[in-house]
């Protein structure tokens, strides 16, 4: 079930597109949800969305959780990024603010959700998935084929018990994926790293790892 609207930020000058995938039996319980922020939210769902023309598939992988018995489904909450402004977006710290201190003040108090609050990222969004899970709101990010400037990473601090996942393909950007996954794998303490030879940079080549990695987390 899909619900969507436009939330005006101001300090990055522009209207974040949001689209809200609720439960199916959301309305007919009272049970508070796990929540899921996935950046770059238009590549989520659909490839026509996609502004790469590949997408998550998301409610593909929520159907199988459902028949390997994944009982506490989440809410998904897509946050679409510019693609002409998303590159430096993510290398701020402005977008994570206004989704701690904005976003999920008005969501909270809109739908059920429970204290299990996570990111999922890719690219150039895995920074921005790490700046929210230095929130102590959230409990760990799901990254693939993290891209970031090292120093920028390095100031970063998580809590020891927060969650992270990295799918990473050995050979995505000719070998720069893997490295900066293996430094977040030796920085961080509880990091699960998956990897493969995989080449391709895209929502495609990472989709068929996103069941494990939402199977990795407290759902």
């Amino acid at each position: 079930m899909l619900e969507g609207f436009k939330i005006n930020c101001f300090p990055l000058n522009r209207s974040i597109r949001i689209s809200i995938h609720l439960p199916k039996d959301y309305n007919n319980t009272s049970r508070y949800y796990p929540v899921i922020y996935c950046l770059d939210g238009q590549n989520l769902y659909k490839d026509e969305e996609s502004y790469r023309d590949k997408a998550f598939h998301l409610e593909e992988m929520i159907e199988k959780l459902s028949e390997a018995g994944k009982d506490a489904i989440f809410i998904g909450i897509a946050a679409a990024s510019h693609p002409e402004r998303r590159e430096k977006e993510y290398q701020e710290t402005i977008l994570a603010d206004f989704i701690t201190s904005s976003i999920h003040p008005y969501l909270s108090s809109r739908y059920r959700m429970n204290h299990y609050i996570y990111a999922l990222g890719c690219a150039k969004a895995c920074y921005t998935a790490l700046l929210l899970n230095q929130n102590e709101l959230f409990k760990g990010a799901l990254l693939f084929a993290p891209e970031f400037e090292m120093d920028k990473v390095n100031e970063i601090s998580l809590p020891n018990s927060n969650l992270c996942y990295i799918y990473v393909g050995k050979q995505e950007l000719d070998g720069l994926c893997l490295s900066n996954a293996t430094y977040l794998k030796n920085r961080f303490s509880d990091v699960e790293l998956q990897f493969d030879e995989n080449k391709i940079h895209n929502e495609e080549a990472w989709r068929p790892h996103l069941l494990s990695a939402l199977n990795y987390l407290v759902l």
